[in-house]
């Protein structure tokens, strides 16, 4: 995510549609743990005030799981969870297209079809949406598109673009603080583990995050893929394979690579049934083979018991192998 900004302003429209809208409710899920600080930040500069959903609890899941088909994965039912919990708290939910970031790249398509998997689902249902395009192949690209948004809610071209840079900078300072952290943790002597999972699971607070607190309770530390030198892992993907279209799978083989002299193992954690998942985590595992790799599917469910046992017995191998018998790195 870079801080310069160049844009065409001859493709921006005088557009006041959202002029009326003082909050604005972001629903905690998806790509809400990439892109959050970017969008809590564009909206307060622009003086709008954000709404943000709970996290994620059982209520969530079972309101999401109610208004979505069973075939769904895992992470769509919790969104659509958190946007029933915005309704009647803000004036209008923000809802973006979200397709690619990266030349040459793309997200899973459900980020794209999601506003109008959204407005369908909850049509009847009182709910206001606010939506931009987030692609490198739109009409305009990413940050005439963000601009554009600002002044749909009534701003200046002016404002909308310094609203832009300051949450750009804001994003990229944080950024630089969490990858910081993580370096300073790769040269400890604990066990550590890389959760190669989408940020929207890794650190969801009642999928991952559950993850997380268990292991450290252990006394590992937990790496994260967004945390890692992403330009670099993408860079290293395209080494391995040509042919994958998604960027988070891109970076998670790639920081896979990076990590796997400098990490004690791998957790590949998806939600089921991701189409992105099902086909990367199948060729990491059988193509990564210098690592331990878990691999953990979540879904719909309360009890954590057999998660635990799992990620037990995995710490304990790992310890196996790296001192000959159980125990003795303590």
């Amino acid at each position: 995510m870079g801080v310069g900004i160049s844009v065409n302003f001859d493709f921006l429209k005088d557009n006041h549609e959202y002029a009326d809208i003082k909050t604005i409710g972001i629903p905690r899920a998806l790509q809400y743990y990439r892109y959050g600080t970017l969008w809590r930040e564009f909206f307060g500069a622009l003086g709008i005030e954000c709404v943000l959903s709970e996290e994620t609890n059982k209520d969530i899941v079972s309101a999401g799981v109610s208004r979505s088909i069973d075939e769904a994965c895992y992470s769509l039912k919790v969104y659509l969870g958190h946007v029933a919990s915005l309704i009647g708290k803000c004036d209008a939910v923000f809802i973006p297209r979200i397709a690619g970031e990266r030349v040459r790249t793309k997200f899973c398509t459900r980020f794209e079809a999601l506003y109008d998997t959204v407005a369908t689902i909850f049509s009847g249902e009182g709910i206001k949406l606010v939506t931009m395009s987030h692609d490198w192949e739109s009409e305009f690209g990413i940050d005439e598109a963000y601009i554009e948004l600002g002044m749909k809610f009534g701003r200046t071209k002016s404002e909308a673009k310094k609203a832009y840079s300051a949450a750009l900078k804001a994003a990229a300072q944080e950024e630089k603080s969490l990858a910081r952290a993580q370096r300073a943790v790769l040269g400890g002597d604990s066990i550590k583990l890389l959760l190669a999972a989408h940020p929207y699971i890794a650190h969801d607070p009642y999928i991952g995050g559950q993850t997380e607190k268990f292991l450290r309770g252990l006394g590992c530390d937990v790496l994260y893929v967004d945390r890692a030198d992403t330009d670099a892992a993408v860079k290293r993907s395209h080494a391995i394979v040509h042919t994958l279209p998604w960027l988070e799978s891109r970076e998670i083989l790639g920081t896979i690579d990076l990590y796997k002299k400098r990490a004690d193992g791998v957790i590949l954690m998806s939600a089921y049934p991701c189409c992105a998942d099902s086909m990367t985590n199948e060729y990491i595992i059988r193509t990564v083979k210098d690592i331990p790799i878990l691999q953990i599917t979540m879904d719909v469910q309360d009890g954590t018991a057999g998660l635990e046992t799992r990620l037990e017995s995995f710490v304990d191998i790992i310890k196996f192998r790296e001192n000959g018998r159980y125990g003795e790195k303590e």
